[in-house]
């Protein structure tokens, strides 16, 4: 659809043609208002043009404000789905270590109790000898409950490592897309706003 300008400027030049047509005659007096009617009838085109943009883009800032809505509930969700995570990752760690303390305490305990057991049956001659095979076996245990104490940590560890990177590029993914509707918003704001409508009037 023409702008204002050249519109008036099509319907002055229809009206001109016509004059130069008919050798300045009174038919071509006749005629000249039929040009600038045709160039109104444009411009009034060109008007209701620009307002229907001009709405087109204010329906538009609310649908683009309903989107940052969402991200913004998006990214603010993000941080306890983060939280939740963290938690359950470190719930899942002491429960862990836990059942191996108490297995380990289980283990000593039995085994201080076999080794008073022995010591009794064979006599002090024999006692060192039971306590050293009692302190091994204590720190064999000592050392296991390490192993497994570890292997927990490594696990806790990769559990908080994988949560980080999911936050990372989450946050990066909805911060990324609150950009590009911010811009969106900025561009519909300038063709709604009163400066819009004159460029989309003026074509």
């Amino acid at each position: 659809m023409p702008g204002l300008g050249s519109a008036i400027t099509q319907g002055m030049g229809a009206s001109s043609t016509a004059a130069s047509l008919l050798g300045g005659t009174a038919m071509a007096g006749a005629i000249a208002p039929i040009g600038l009617a045709v160039g109104g009838l444009a411009a009034i085109q060109s008007v209701m043009g620009a307002r229907s943009k001009q709405k087109e883009a204010q329906a538009q800032m609310g649908y683009i404000g309903q989107q940052q809505y969402g991200v913004g509930q998006a990214l603010r969700s993000l941080t306890g789905q983060v939280e939740m995570k963290t938690e359950l990752a470190e719930d899942i760690y002491g429960t862990g270590m836990d059942k191996a303390m108490f297995q380990t305490g289980q283990s000593l305990y039995g085994l201080t109790r076999q080794g008073m057991t022995a010591s009794a049956k064979t006599g002090f001659a024999s006692s060192g000898q039971v306590d050293t095979q009692m302190q091994r076996a204590q720190e064999a245990g000592v050392q296991q409950f390490g192993f497994q104490r570890q292997s927990l940590q490594d696990v806790l560890g990769q559990k908080l490592m994988d949560i980080s990177e999911y936050e990372g590029g989450e946050r990066g993914r909805l911060e990324a897309e609150q950009a590009r509707l911010g811009y969106e918003m900025k561009q519909q704001k300038r063709a709604a706003s009163s400066g819009g409508f004159l460029q989309n009037l003026l074509g």
